[in-house]
């Protein structure tokens, strides 16, 4: 991880990917130290992000299917690895962005159906509209979402910082291990960035 020392730029290009932040997936780590650590943590993000001047594009995702989950097939991996959390209905309050997180009409909220955040929506085709090259990650969960959306920005050649303090690994017992062999390790071989909940502040304070 980056020294909290070193200076810290974005670009001038550059856009926040907040993934995931689902009322059912915090749910799941609701009342534990780690879980409220990383709420207070995508709050003081969020709010930062919302009280800039000139904010940048800012994208939330929520994994979301019609009714009947016609995007799936049943009895595929990815069907059975969300079937305990309930069924990702649109407009139903687990498929949501959780309400402590107040979105505005400069916020972008795309659907998705799959881990990856670029599956099933636009997400791709407005980051090169926005001619946008870096991009800042938080979300749930790490081994899914987080490093799924990585490997298809990084086959894609943004610049992509991924901010420690604002990731978790669900279930929360997997979470050290796994935060310490990603963030750790994986992604500083990518040569990808990990930062600091701060660093990420203050390069929002310089942008």
């Amino acid at each position: 991880m980056s020294s909290p020392e070193a200076p810290m730029s974005f670009g001038k290009r550059y856009a926040i990917l907040n993934l995931d932040w689902m009322t059912v997936l915090l749910a799941a780590c609701e009342g534990t130290s780690q879980g409220t650590r990383l709420v207070d943590n995508l709050s003081k993000w969020h709010e930062a992000i919302h009280q800039m001047n000139e904010r940048p594009l800012t994208v939330y995702t929520t994994l979301a299917f019609n009714r009947g989950q016609p995007e799936l097939e049943a009895g595929k991996p990815f069907a059975r690895l969300i079937e305990s959390f309930g069924t990702f209905e649109v407009g139903t309050p687990s498929a949501e962005i959780d309400k402590r997180f107040q979105l505005d009409e400069k916020d972008v909220v795309l659907r998705k159906t799959r881990w990856c955040a670029t599956t099933g929506n636009n997400l791709e085709q407005i980051l090169k509209a926005q001619g946008i090259d870096t991009v800042i990650i938080s979300g749930l969960t790490l081994s899914g979402v987080v490093m799924s959306t990585v490997y298809r920005l990084f086959d894609l050649d943004y610049n992509i910082f991924v901010i420690a303090d604002n990731v978790l690994e669900i279930p929360l017992d997997h979470n050290t291990v796994f935060s310490k062999v990603m963030l750790e390790d994986l992604l500083p071989k990518m040569n990808l960035k990990v930062i600091s909940l701060e660093q990420a502040l203050q390069a929002l304070n310089e942008a």
